[in-house]
């Protein structure tokens, strides 16, 4: 059969790629077929076909690919296809290779080995593109010191951001102890019931004037027994951050239940049911008493003996971080009887 004539070709190709756009994803991979079945061609006249997806793809409106060794076209939406004819061959070839990254982006040695252009070449191309705010370059917090790029109008993935957890690609440490703070005061409150004041007994003492007072003990709390059905769910969790308004950014929860492994790790919380749900293994009292403790400040000796020392008497005493250990004798320059790090430690972190 004869194949059409170019303005019956222009027309065929148009509703093609109309119909291509509105039954399937922009990331569809079509083969001959896919074309076929929808029954646009007249008689499925397969030279009339690839005259329209070739006018398509002059068009820059089809990508044409390779995959297993068949021949397949992708979409591309109008507006990139207005980019690409404005860009010469090279930038229109560095595009298309920034493009297939999506959000993850793509280094620049990469863009380099996949075109086989001159590093003089590519650099231009790069220029004039980030130029026309085609492309913008990212940082990658797994690949801090490589130049990547993307497409100008797309976010960068978690993987290459690293998430809500790290600012400018500095993992924001402040912002995640608050937040993992509020997690576990909130799961707290749900694992823990306060016992009312009168089932408590109230202390009598005696006062300067001699006369015997009650003094009222601090809340008093209990976990919830075996059976209890409300501790709280990731799901729960999540909306509980992002309506308190301690985040700038609204967190998913992926991104919460990695605070929540971490607190199962430092052993403030415990998965229950393979993290279906949550419970705090300390009281909403404790937690508050921890978090209103000031953290040490530099220069106060004893905040930093604290900081350092009393866990473990093997590991933390001041010989295990001794710069000049390997010179340390009895009666030597150096010794045990002249260290000024020794006595500070022994009375401010053990008591002694």
């Amino acid at each position: 059969m004869p194949s059409a004539a170019g303005p019956k070709v222009a027309e065929l190709a148009s509703k093609l790629y109309d119909t291509c756009v509105s039954e399937f994803d922009p990331d569809h991979l079509f083969y001959q077929n896919d074309f076929l079945n929808l029954k646009i061609i007249p008689g499925n006249d397969l030279a009339l076909l690839l005259e329209c997806a070739q006018s398509l793809v002059d068009q820059n409106l089809f990508r044409l690919l390779q995959k297993d060794g068949k021949l397949t076209w992708r979409l591309i939406d109008r507006e990139d296809a207005e980019k690409l004819r404005n860009l010469t061959p090279d930038e229109a070839m560095v595009y298309n290779v920034i493009h297939s990254t999506a959000r993850t982006g793509i280094w620049v040695r990469h863009i380099g080995t996949r075109t086989n252009l001159h590093k003089s070449i590519l650099d231009r191309c790069l220029k004039s593109l980030e130029g026309k705010n085609y492309i913008k370059s990212l940082h990658n917090v797994k690949f801090p010191s490589r130049k990547m790029y993307m497409l100008a109008g797309l976010a960068p993935s978690e993987e290459v951001t690293g998430g809500a957890w790290f600012t400018d690609g500095v993992l924001d440490a402040n912002f995640i102890s608050t937040v993992a703070g509020f997690i576990e005061f909130t799961v707290s409150r749900k694992s823990w019931y306060e016992v009312p004041a009168s089932d408590r007994k109230n202390k009598r003492i005696k006062t300067a004037s001699g006369k015997a007072d009650v003094k009222e003990e601090k809340a008093t709390y209990l976990p919830y027994p075996h059976g209890y059905k409300g501790y709280p769910t990731v799901e729960t969790i999540t909306a509980a951050v992002n309506e308190s308004g301690i985040t700038p950014v609204r967190l998913g929860e992926e991104s919460v239940v990695q605070l929540l492994e971490m607190l199962c790790y430092d052993n403030k919380l415990v998965s229950i049911g393979n993290g279906e749900v949550y419970r705090s293994l300390h009281s909403p009292e404790k937690i508050k008493e921890k978090q209103a403790r000031k953290p040490p400040v530099d220069g106060d000796d004893l905040a930093l003996a604290n900081k350092h020392l009393v866990k473990n008497g093997m590991t933390e005493a001041p010989c295990g971080q001794c710069p000049v250990f390997r010179l340390c004798s009895p009666g030597g320059a150096v010794s045990p009887e002249t260290c000024e790090y020794f006595d500070p430690w022994l009375n401010n972190g053990l008591g002694f």
